[in-house]
Order: structure tokens, then sequence, then C-alpha cells
């Protein structure tokens, strides 16, 4: 197999996948106005009082926008179990793996990305001074690809399953804990004037081991879940 046709294929699944996306813009807003509601009633529910707002601000907005991820992963091979085409991609001659990654990018391009850019103003509604802001954005652009791999493999084996939505959000959440607590302590750190590359740095090498190991799981499972 050359190389050419390799890179015309994953071209051609991302380009597939995002304009599939783009049809159903709703779907796509649904995340972004999840994480808007839920801080807006953050000060609602604690009161104005700045100092509170800004000791829980950098992980409120970190966990609204990773609960808000998670709407929009049930939906990940959804329309591909549907029409067919995800067992056309399994026997199709380019690795599953590979395939699999460029459909796992595509979801974090139409899910997590609209929900990093709006990070800046739901940290803005709750006091985070604007110091750490850079270091949120850099802990979630670790912390959603994360979020986006992990969730794939469970997807992949969810694949025969009807309303597997709370199902997912159940085995997801303990793998969330982790990613939760190196990005928390990151923002923790910065706040308070500490260093917080280490935290970051323990993101990256999970996100690095991820990239590699979560395709091939993902085709793995996606294989016993077709052949089931």
């Amino acid at each position: 197999m050359s190389q050419a046709p390799l890179g015309r294929a994953c071209a051609a699944v991302l380009r597939r996948d995002l304009t599939l996306a783009w049809r159903r813009r709703g779907d796509i807003a649904m995340p972004v106005l999840y994480a808007l509601i839920v801080t807006t009633l953050f000060p609602f529910a604690l009161g104005p009082e700045n100092a509170l707002l800004q000791r829980i601000a950098g992980g409120a907005v970190l966990v609204t926008v990773l609960l808000a991820m998670l709407l929009a992963l049930d939906g990940m091979f959804r329309s591909d179990i549907e029409d067919g085409s995800l067992e056309q991609l399994v026997l199709a001659p380019q690795p599953l793996a590979l395939m699999l990654g460029m459909k796992i990018l595509a979801h974090w391009l139409t899910t997590a990305l609209p929900l990093i850019v709006i990070a800046p103003m739901l940290a803005s509604m709750l006091q985070l001074p604007s110091t750490v802001i850079p270091v949120l954005l850099l802990a979630l652009a670790l912390a959603t690809p994360m979020l986006s791999l992990l969730g794939a493999v469970l997807v992949a084996l969810t694949a025969g399953t009807r309303r597997s939505g709370m199902l997912l959000a159940l085995m997801l959440l303990p793998l969330c804990v982790p990613v939760v607590i190196f990005a928390a302590g990151a923002l923790a750190a910065a706040q308070q004037g500490l260093p917080w590359i280490a935290p970051i740095a323990w993101l990256g090498a999970a996100l690095a081991l991820a990239l590699v190991l979560a395709p091939l799981g993902c085709a793995a499972a996606l294989r016993i879940a077709l052949d089931a």
C-alpha cells in the first residue's frame, strides 16, 4: 500500500465526517449551549462573591467542558452504524485504527474545539484571573483529546447497544478522574503562583500514550462488537 492512497483515504474520512457534522450544526451547538448554561448558573447558586468564584473557576470550567463533551460522545459512530458505512470501513484495505483515528479527530474538532474556543469567556464569567486562562486552555487542549480517545474505545465496545449514553457515562467518568486531577492541579498551581508544568507534562505523556493505543483498542473493540 503506497503512502498517497492512504493519505487520500484519511483525508476523505475526515472530510466526510466534518461535512456530516456541518449538516447537523444543531448537534455541534448543543454542548456549547450546555456549557454556557451550566457556567451561568454557578454565580446564582454560590452568590456573587468574587473570591469564591475565583477559587472554583478553573475546576468548574474544566468539569463543565468535560461533561459537555459527554453529550456528543454517544453519537460518534451512530450514523455510521445505521447506514452500514462502519462495516465497509472495517472491510476496507486501509488500517482500521488509522481510519478510526480520523473519525476521532473529526469528533474532537466538532465537539471539543468549540468548547475550547468559548472557555476564556466561561472563565471570565467566573472571575478566573486572566493570567491563568492560558494554563486553562493548555489543560483543555490536552484533556479533551484524552476524553475523545478514551470515549471512542468505549463507544466501539457498546456499538451494538441501543440507548448506551448512560452506560458510556458510567464507564467513562472513572477514567476521567486522573485527567481531571492533573488538569485541576495545574490550574490550582497557576492560581497560587506555583510551578504548573509537571501536571501538564503528565497530561501530555498520557495523551501521547493514548494517541498510540486508543485507536488500536478502538479497532479491536469495534471488530468484537460487530462480530457479536
